[in-house]
């Protein structure tokens, strides 16, 4: 239906007075905005239309023919609006409904055929059934005839696929079976065109996935491997690029728009993946979708999480191999990496082309921008890496506001705070910079950027819901005199109970990770603890149970007790002057939006609830490897009750915090024998658990042969019921109960790996009598049975002779 005669929102007016209004008022034509109306409409003598321009909202044909003038022309107006906008606003106030030309920028190398896009959407189904399964022979065979055909397809529409939304998914998914030679085949149909390739939605996605696999191509590039189809090239009908041609023709193209490319959301993840492939011995994102080192620097989350709708898992249709690790997928075999000689350099002059046109402000502004401030991290790394931070004019200089060319001037005069770095740490995109520049700085410029940004404000940053973790990353190179001016001003602050009230703990679990290798440290941290949870001396058996919960010890106990918590003055709690308020609310309204994006599959939250929690639980897991403190930890653990040992183990979070006292070594043996015999009458409903199993596989790994016994022969008599258990089954079959139960010795030859010690005086089976000449006496018995032989015997051995004859 056209749009004119769509009825508009709000209340129909009735029949007839509608009527009654098309009477009394002029019906107005159509505007006809610059082309002359046709000879028929001219002469058809005066209308009311010629008097009145008055919209009336009804269809211009109906309007003719309550007029008594014939239907006007149904041909649209050649002249449109600017932009060719519906609906657009005329001057009289008459709506202009022509619709404008197309605009392909969607499909900018054209729309693909129908007809090939549906044999790509077969083709993808057959990929589907054979992506990571191991062929062999003629399968094998019936695969690279199936690959072949697709590429005799695929030829000369390689860009529009690449462009197209559903077919992209399609060539990332087909290119980790390709060859070296088919990877160079591909790079070399994008040509020129890969500017508008890399800006494109889809076509950047192809574009990292083959960048991903030509870095494992530049690896045997560069230790002279080829493909066999290397040294069959017609020179007279083309030779085809190398790798390392490519990249220097893909560099050589991108390089007058790459400012333009580091801020655009679709282009600047491939060329922050075309730097690390430059980047000799530098690990690169797998295809798969798991986390690397530097994945988060190249793909979204959103571009993860379509990859992972979509199903692609980044292999090969001839199966997993050594094969396939050389396509991208050997996270060992990344780090390794070669890059020709001809790319070493490029990455250096890339860096160097930026530096000289963009501006320093342009560089402060990208920092802060959600795309490019990755960009600007990675090249402050390579900066770095290259020995040119501590330069006047750097990158590192400029972003901290020429605090380089400060400490090379004049080292004695006292630094000052500058606005550009304030403002990074109250910005949820600025802290990555941040984190970035503490953790790269030379440490007399780290040293210098703590002073000066940090100490004395400590108190109210561990606290803020954006600088706390640039406090955390730096925590991290500090000392343990330092370490005391952190805690000492956090105590300031309330006495750091706020922390645990608002959940930001980043910062202690920083302190409680640097304090693993600074072991002087670690009764400072365990005292801010103390002091975060409010835990008086006489309740230290009360410390796993708070900070697994992530409470502090008067709510924890007005919980328990169902009493109200005694309530304090806000003043005292988080004094006003250390609240950022914008960006509180900030920080609230990102918690909303979470909650609202997540509140299908959020499980919802009663007050006063006790529940495990994440943060408090990584905690604990770090505090395993204090050495000098980790024994309160579990005294506090063991004095628990039983109940709490179930609680814990079956629950998803708090599971990981028991598994952590048997994996960590710091544990003392001792601590973990009294978890194992606490368990001791409860393994059954551990086992018939599905996160309780995996404790007790853990328990299993580390238990002796004694406890290993006792444990499996506590099991015995529900042997029925968890065969029949969902995850006990498994255990059972693991422990070999039933074996236990029938032959014990044999179980602990099995499992334990002990022999019983009656083993060497068990009869020996009889040796054969030696016999005169050699022979024994079971030897003389087969000889003379195979000597004995009967009618039937000597008829088919003449047969034989004869057929030998023939």
């Amino acid at each position: 239906m056209p749009k004119e005669q769509i009825r508009k929102r709000g209340r129909r007016k009735p029949k007839a007075d509608a009527l009654d209004e098309e009477v009394a008022t002029p019906i107005s034509a159509p505007v006809q905005d610059t082309v002359t109306q046709s000879e028929n409409d001219f002469n058809a003598g005066p209308s009311a239309s010629t008097s009145s321009n008055i919209p009336t909202g009804i269809h211009p044909s109906r309007a003719a023919l309550l007029a008594g003038r014939p239907a006007p022309s149904s041909e649209p107006t050649p002249n449109v609006g600017e932009g060719g906008a519906e609906g657009q606003q005329e001057e009289d106030g008459q709506a202009d409904w022509t619709r404008g030309p197309r605009t392909e920028s969607d499909f900018p190398f054209g729309v693909l055929d129908p007809d090939v896009k549906a044999y790509f959407r077969s083709v993808e189904e057959q990929i589907k059934d054979w992506e990571g399964v191991s062929s062999a022979g003629e399968e094998r065979e019936d695969r690279q005839l199936f690959l072949t055909s697709v590429l005799s397809e695929l030829r000369s529409h390689e860009l529009p696929a690449a462009t197209d939304p559903e077919t992209s998914i399609i060539l990332e998914r087909l290119l980790p079976s390709l060859s070296d030679w088919g990877r160079r085949v591909i790079g070399d149909s994008f040509g020129d065109k890969w500017n508008e390739v890399i800006r494109h939605r889809f076509g950047s996605h192809v574009v990292q996935s083959w960048m991903t696999l030509a870095a494992d191509t530049l690896d045997r590039e560069a230790r002279d491997v080829w493909p066999p189809q290397q040294a069959k090239q017609d020179e007279t009908v083309g030779k085809l690029p190398t790798m390392t041609e490519l990249f220097i023709s893909i560099i050589d193209t991108l390089l007058p728009s790459l400012p333009q490319l580091l801020s655009s959301p679709h282009s600047s993840p491939p060329i922050r993946l075309l730097l690390l492939v430059l980047t000799p011995h530098r690990g690169l994102p797998t295809l798969g979708g798991e986390s690397t080192e530097r994945g988060n620097l190249i793909r979204s989350k959103r571009s993860g999480k379509y990859r992972n709708n979509q199903g692609v898992k980044g292999k090969s249709i001839f199966g997993e191999g050594e094969d396939d690790e050389s396509k991208g997928k050997g996270k060992g075999k990344a780090v390794k990496r070669q890059v020709p000689a001809e790319l070493t350099e490029l990455r250096s002059k890339v860096r160097k082309e930026l530096m000289g046109r963009l501006a320093e402000g342009e560089w402060k502004a990208m920092g802060v921008d959600a795309v490019g401030s990755a960009t600007v991290q990675l090249l402050l790394e390579f900066e770095v890496e290259e020995g040119e931070a501590e330069k006047q004019g750097s990158l590192f200089d400029i972003l901290t506001e020429g605090m380089i060319t400060q400490l090379q001037n004049s080292p004695s005069t006292p630094l000052e705070t500058q606005p550009y770095l304030l403002s990074l740490l109250a910005s949820q995109t600025g802290t990555r910079l941040f984190e970035s520049l503490l953790l790269l700085s030379p440490p007399h410029i780290f040293k210098a950027i703590w002073t000066t940004y940090f100490e004395k404000k400590l108190g109210k940053l561990a606290g803020h819901p954006y600088a706390n973790f640039v406090v955390a990353k730096g925590v991290a190179r500090l000392d343990k005199e330092q370490i005391e001016g952190l805690v000492g001003e956090i105590k300031t602050v309330s006495g750091g109970r706020g922390l645990i009230k608002a959940g930001r703990t980043s910062v202690v679990q920083a302190l409680v990770d640097r304090s693993v290798s600074l072991v002087d440290s670690q009764k400072t941290v365990l005292d801010l603890i103390y002091s975060c949870l409010e835990l008086p001396v006489a309740q230290k058996a009360s410390l796993v149970p708070c900070l697994m919960n992530l409470k502090t010890y008067p709510m924890y106990q007005a919980i328990l007790t169902g009493a109200p918590e005694e309530e304090k003055e806000e003043s005292n709690d988080v004094p006003p002057e250390t609240i950022d308020k914008a960006a509180e609310d900030a920080a609230a309204a990102a918690v909303r939006l979470a909650a609202w994006q997540n509140r299908r599959t959020a499980k919802p939250k009663t007050d006063g609830e006790l529940a495990p929690n994440m943060q408090g639980c990584l905690i604990l897991q770090g505090m395993m490897g204090m050495t000098a403190v980790n024994s309160i930890v579990l005294d506090s653990l063991t004095a628990q009750p039983i109940e709490t040992y179930l609680e814990y183990a079956k629950n998803p979070i708090a599971s990981h915090f028991l598994d952590s006292v048997f994996t960590n070594p710091s544990v003392p043996p001792k601590y973990r024998r009294k978890v194992m015999m606490a368990f001791m009458g409860k393994y059954r409903n551990l086992v018939e658990d599905r996160m309780g199993s995996r404790v007790v596989d853990t328990i299993w790994e580390k238990a002796d042969g004694y406890m290993k016994e006792k444990i499996a022969r506590s099991l015995i008599p529900h042997l029925t019921e968890l065969g029949g258990s969902q995850y006990g089954k498994y255990f059972i079959r693991r422990a070999e109960v039933g074996l236990l139960d029938r032959r014990p010795e044999e179980w602990r030859e099995r499992i334990v790996g002990v022999k019983h010690h009656f083993a060497h005086q068990k009869e020996q089976p009889a040796q054969p009598v030696q016999r005169f000449g050699g022979a024994t006496e079971g030897e003389g018995e087969e000889k003379r049975k195979r000597k004995e032989k009967d009618e039937i015997d000597q008829l088919f051995e003449g047969v034989e002779k004869k057929r030998k004859k023939d």
